[in-house]
């Protein structure tokens, strides 16, 4: 079920006035039950994992709030990325395996596996929004920033929080990505007050969203296709073809969380923004604080700060920068020319990085390269990337490149 389908309207127009008439007390606990109905009828056998998986970490989170075990902490995390890479990666590790092994039968028995397992193995919707959720939850327990409340609330009112948090339908397919904190009913946005503005306010978070998927994503999708064969587009085809990508990754992208916040809004949660105008950033640090901001927020809290951040020498910072964008060109798809996408823009942190350290800039500041040719690096920076993220392949990304440079006929 797509956040744009017939039958996503309906269960929105559904959900939203029986959420409001129904006893507050029941609320969470309807939502809960409808967001699993939701993920339900896209496959019945994912969503008995997401609530085998969600209980498994609600058990030892509630564990890790009285004993701060390392391996319990260790376990939920590497069972939240078993789970990840087993759906996302496994036929792509399988056929790495088997082009780096000499010719044989196991070479040969690992790539036919491969193609089975592509075959018969569904990605569960969303997985990679819900596991990183749950990663999250796990590490703020044990680094003590979600504490519990008192009065403690009941254990059933704490299993239906969480489940309400892991299930929440508006954000579960294409997030954003929640924080536990941070998430919970906005008591200036209750249902039950069902202010006009309020209502206004979601409705056209949804229009807006809808509109840009529909009148610009959609519209720019047939110009994109172009770097899908880029032997047989022109140089200024293609070139054509990379500035109408960047238009449409965003318009789509941004468009679907404008429908998760606007309808997160009419139920009275308040999801914060994904997106803050990317595209006039002048620095690709500029960038990455204004795209997905809640996937480069995880990254940054979760992966880069962990290992070191900003304070650990500059060579070794760059190192992070490349191992971190990496994942997240991984995260986004299980092929090489996503990694790729991701330690070209690791590079690019890394390049802006030396850049601030020879001017004497502090590397967590939020100092730009100065105005219009920041702008202008940063922009066109992003969009050769975009390249790298939109072609079928890594082959056919460098002969897209090649042929905008006129190094290929």
């Amino acid at each position: 079920m797509s956040l744009l389908s017939l039958s996503y309207g309906l269960l929105v127009l559904l959900t939203v006035p029986l959420y409001a008439l129904i006893p507050s007390r029941f609320r969470a606990l309807t939502l809960c039950l409808v967001s699993l109905l939701f993920y339900a009828w896209g496959s019945l056998p994912h969503a008995a994992l997401i609530l085998a998986l969600g209980g498994v970490v609600f058990v030892l989170g509630e564990r890790l709030q009285s004993e701060r075990r390392s391996t319990l902490f260790a376990l939920g995390v590497s069972l939240c990325v078993a789970v990840l890479c087993y759906f996302k990666y496994s036929v792509l590790f399988l056929r790495t395996v088997a082009s780096v092994l000499p010719v044989g039968t196991t070479s040969a028995q690992l790539s036919q596996h491969a193609d089975i397992l592509s075959l018969e193995l569904q990605i569960p919707l969303g997985i990679s929004f819900f596991t990183f959720e749950f990663v999250h939850y796990l590490t703020d327990i044990y680094q003590g920033k979600i504490v519990r409340p008192h009065p403690l609330p009941p254990l059933h009112k704490r299993c239906t929080d969480f489940f309400l948090f892991a299930l929440f339908f508006p954000t579960l397919l294409a997030g954003p990505i929640k924080r536990y904190q941070q998430f919970g009913t906005d008591p200036a946005l209750a249902p039950s007050g069902t202010r006009p503005e309020q209502i206004a306010q979601g409705l056209w978070r949804i229009l807006f969203g809808l509109l840009k998927k529909v009148l610009i994503a959609d519209s720019l999708a047939t110009i994109t296709l172009r770097l899908k064969a880029p032997e047989l587009v022109t140089p200024l085809g293609l070139w054509m073809a990379m500035y109408a990508y960047a238009g449409q990754i965003y318009a789509d992208f941004s468009g679907y969380s404008d429908v998760a916040i606007g309808v997160s809004l009419l139920l009275g949660y308040r999801i914060p923004d994904n997106f803050n105008y990317p595209y006039v950033a002048r620095s690709l640090q500029d960038f990455w604080r204004r795209w997905h901001i809640s996937l480069s927020s995880w990254i940054r809290d979760y992966l880069f700060i962990p290992l070191g951040g900003s304070h650990v020498p500059p060579w070794r910072a760059i190192l992070n920068l490349l191992f971190v964008m990496a994942l997240c060109g991984l995260w986004h798809g299980p092929a090489g020319h996503f990694v790729v996408w991701g330690l070209w823009h690791g590079a690019g942190l890394g390049i802006e990085r030396l850049y601030r350290k020879l001017r004497g800039q502090s590397t967590d500041s939020q100092s730009r390269w100065s105005g219009f040719w920041g702008w202008l690096w940063t922009f066109h920076f992003v969009c050769v990337g975009w390249v790298l993220f939109a072609a079928p392949s890594l082959k056919a990304a460098g002969i897209a490149l090649a042929r905008m440079l006129f190094l290929l006929r």
